[in-house]
């Protein structure tokens, strides 16, 4: 009788945590990026720097924050999983008053449960704003796009992380004064960390795939059947304003038609050419392309 053997099946590998100086120097080049629009937000100068990439639970870093903490959650495509932008109340709420054209200052304290409507909009304009550079500085390894998914106030509304699971954290400090500093965190998830890596040390190209000739048929096919609009324009005439306010039914505008009026494909200018008739109806012949794509 043979031997039944016992298979393990191969467990999904930790993260290259050993080999994080590639990320590090992008870390490292986003927080002078950091420091320079943050001031030009704030109209105020501040010191950024990178910390050390750290890898982690989730549950721990769950554990670690604020009970009330600006978190929103995106995702960087074409990469796997989802990152989290920490962003510290006090930060918010000193800033908020030099978004909206007062003096910038320190946090003045309150009790809440919850982002007022101006602080929601600053951070949603810091959303944007950093997440679109962190993408400019991966943009050295291949294109990226940010993609908001939503904002929570606390971690306890983050769902589809195991209080087990590995967590890359990359965090800054902005500094404005010896008493004012602030922290600036992106929590990727284990997907999200282990793509970013394979990202930027060049391990994330796609195989090339053979062409489907069935596929390219059935595309060349669909493409015949789309129509787009064109339109041409015979004359711009001009009036000044109290002509037109003058203007009643009935009332006569002289047109003179263009010597070459364009060719419209859509919103786009396509061609030039002259009128002209052909079987009775009135024509446009083309006698110049427009060079470049028509966009």
């Amino acid at each position: 009788m043979a031997k039944v053997t016992k298979h393990v099946f191969a467990e999904k590998s930790a993260h290259l945590q050993t080999d994080t100086a590639p990320l590090q120097r992008v870390s490292d080049r986003y927080a002078a990026g950091l420091e320079n629009a943050i001031g030009q937000l704030a109209g105020q100068s501040f010191v950024v720097a990178s910390e050390k990439i750290r890898f982690m639970d989730f549950g721990k870093w769950a554990n670690s924050l604020e009970s009330f903490s600006s978190l929103s959650v995106f995702r960087i495509l074409p990469l796997r999983g989802s990152i989290i932008l920490r962003l510290d109340e006090a930060m918010i709420n000193s800033l908020i008053n030099v978004y909206f054209g007062g003096a910038f200052g320190p946090a003045v304290v309150r009790n809440k449960d919850g982002f007022r409507d101006s602080e929601l909009q600053l951070i949603e304009r810091l959303g944007q704003l950093l997440t679109e550079l962190i993408c400019d500085y991966f943009s050295d390894y291949g294109s990226m796009k940010p993609a908001l998914q939503r904002h929570e106030t606390s971690v306890s509304y983050i769902t589809g992380h195991d209080p087990k699971e590995q967590v890359m954290s990359q965090s800054f400090r902005i500094t404005a004064s010896e008493d004012m500093s602030w922290p600036v965190e992106l929590l990727y998830s284990a997907d999200a960390a282990e793509s970013v890596m394979e990202f930027v040390q060049n391990k994330s190209a796609e195989t090339p795939v053979a062409s489907d000739p069935e596929w390219q048929q059935q595309w060349f096919n669909n493409l015949q059947q789309i129509h787009l609009p064109l339109r041409t324009i015979l004359a711009q005439p001009t009036m000044r304003l109290p002509e037109l306010f003058e203007m009643k039914p009935g009332d006569i505008i002289p047109i003179t038609p263009g010597v070459k009026p364009p060719l419209f494909v859509a919103n786009h200018k396509f061609a030039t050419g002259t009128l002209g008739e052909k079987n009775g109806c009135a024509a446009f012949k083309i006698e110049h392309m427009e060079q470049g794509d028509v966009r």
